[in-house]
């Protein structure tokens, strides 16, 4: 190995994601979270409860909670991050460049791996930095910086490790490439939360060698602090507690060796797919890897999509009419347009959404809104990307208007498409539930300006569509918590959340427009 060779690749990939506009908006997505977590006890509310009774604000329950939420949200987002190398690459022409380069298979994809893992691990740094100045405004003992970072290191770093491995076997290897490979990640990060019901159900949850294969770490994690509690179940994140009973102290000796081999294992296991990306990697050759993938997943969605044609066709049939519709409405009408036709499952399915609505009674219209809004966010998250992945920034920018206008436009076609989904509930909201109807209204302002700014920033949806689809487990299992019920189908939102979402948007909408025109004078 030449280490002359290796520590520049290394840092060539951290200098390269670091330079990302994505990477500061999860960072900070992170840190919104975290302290949403760690609520005020004055609030009623504390991060960490057993029964009744909340746990201190120690250094040792603020490090493990935070980093237990950031290890899930990093789990998803820190795939998006960092994968696509290889695509830009080809897109930017260095490919057969590398190619080329005197440097072994093995170190190459090992100095992308490191890359990724050290970008990954200095986004986790500057947050644990920032819950350290939120212990010095809630915490209720002595800023311990050692165990914040001993908790941080060992619960998250098996889980950066994994996002990177994926990543760099998806880049290696030319099936995985495009949206294979995020689907299977994405299965990946599901599959990783069927351990809890089965560890944790049983009457006396005990630490076992099974649980090496949870790379999260959350299992283990949640028995050993059952364990240390002498409780069989607690929360995590915003629960009330009964403010007249004793505070409990955070336990000591949380990391056991058994906890701690199993951690080292887990970090182990994370290795397995950079192995299979050095025995698959393509190395540019233009017979294994092409710049740009056909969008078909499987064989059956290759089929579905063959079935659905006539669908898109008959969309397709409008855009004349929306080239009649003069100024911005006829542009935004033909983008909504596109979006449908080049999807036309979500056409179908849109369409059953907005029959639920209609049918659905009024204590369903919630679940009903839950599988609108994931469909919808699905759909808007390469809207805004779509120019840049077509290579066709150049002509969409002197067209009438400019780049402000194209901005403009698919931050307005990914709103026109939330609504059409919605619209059922959106109107019987707006009648029996006006507060519900504007948290509605609210949350697909925002979202919206928030895939148009991350499209526009990155150049990819991938961004976007790992913050929404946590954002959305969120959602769904914390419904008590306004904040994070953006569209209002947990009924939990407020005034307060509606507003701050609507200024929020405003906010993102003027930063992308000025880093727009700036990017694009």
């Amino acid at each position: 190995m030449n280490p002359a060779a290796f520590k520049a690749l290394v840092l060539n990939e951290l200098r390269l994601r670091s330079r990302r506009i994505g990477s500061l908006v999860c960072v900070l997505a992170v840190i919104v979270i975290s302290w949403l977590v760690v609520a005020d006890p004055a609030g009623g509310r504390a991060m960490m409860t057993m029964g009744k009774q909340r746990v201190a604000y120690e250094s040792l329950t603020l490090a493990f909670g935070t980093a237990t939420i950031a290890g899930m949200l990093m789990g998803l987002a820190g795939f998006y991050l960092v994968r696509g190398r290889t695509q830009e690459d080809l897109r930017s022409g260095t490919g057969g460049l590398l190619a080329s380069a005197p440097v072994g298979n093995v170190l190459f994809l090992l100095a992308r791996w490191c890359g990724a893992v050290l970008y990954l691990l200095s986004l986790m740094g500057a947050l644990m930095l920032s819950v350290w100045v939120l212990h010095l405004v809630r915490g209720e003992g002595p800023l311990q910086p050692w165990v914040y970072l001993q908790t941080y290191l060992l619960v998250l770093t098996p889980t950066l490790m994994l996002a990177a491995s994926v990543a760099t076997l998806c880049d290696a290897w030319a099936p995985l490439m495009g949206k294979r490979g995020d689907l299977l990640f994405f299965m990946l990060w599901v599959a990783q939360f069927m351990f809890m019901p089965v560890t944790l159900s049983a009457a006396q949850p005990s630490l076992s060698g099974w649980q090496v294969f949870d790379i999260s770490g959350l299992t283990s994690h949640i028995v050993r602090m059952s364990e240390l509690l002498h409780v069989q179940h607690f929360s995590i994140g915003g629960s009330p507690f009964d403010s007249s009973l004793p505070v409990l102290p955070a336990p000591d000796g949380f990391w056991s060796p058994q906890l701690l081999a199993l951690r080292l294992g887990s970090a182990l296991l994370a290795l397995l797919p950079l192995g299979l990306a050095v025995a698959l990697f393509h190395r540019y050759s233009p017979d294994k890897v092409k710049a740009r993938e056909n969008g078909k997943l499987f064989a059956l969605l290759a089929w579905v999509q063959h079935l659905l044609q006539p669908l898109s066709r008959a969309v397709n049939r409008l855009l004349p009419l929306c080239a009649r519709w003069p100024g911005l409405a006829g542009q935004v009408a033909a983008e909504t347009v596109v979006s449908l036709s080049v999807s036309p499952l979500a056409l179908l399915l849109g369409a059953g959404v907005i029959v639920a609505g209609v049918a659905s009674p009024a204590h369903r219209l919630g679940p009903v809104l839950c599988a609108a809004a994931v469909l919808w966010g699905i759909l808007i998250s390469d809207i805004a990307a779509r120019d840049h992945q077509a290579r066709a920034l150049a002509l969409t920018n002197v067209t009438l208007g400019g780049p402000r206008a194209r901005y403009l436009r698919q931050w307005l076609a990914s709103l026109v498409l939330g609504v059409i989904f919605s619209l059922p509930v959106l109107l019987r909201w707006s009648v029996e539930q006006p507060l519900l109807a504007a948290a509605l209204l609210s949350g697909l302002i925002f979202l919206s300006a928030v895939a148009s700014f991350l499209g526009q920033s990155t150049g990819s949806g991938r961004a976007y569509l790992s913050l929404f689809l946590f954002g959305f487990y969120l959602s769904v299992q914390t419904p008590k918590m306004a904040w994070f019920d953006p569209m209002g189908f947990n009924g939990s939102a407020n005034a307060t959340t509606v507003g701050s979402y609507l200024l929020i948007a405003l906010a993102l909408l003027a930063a992308g427009l000025g880093l727009n025109q700036r990017r694009h004078a």
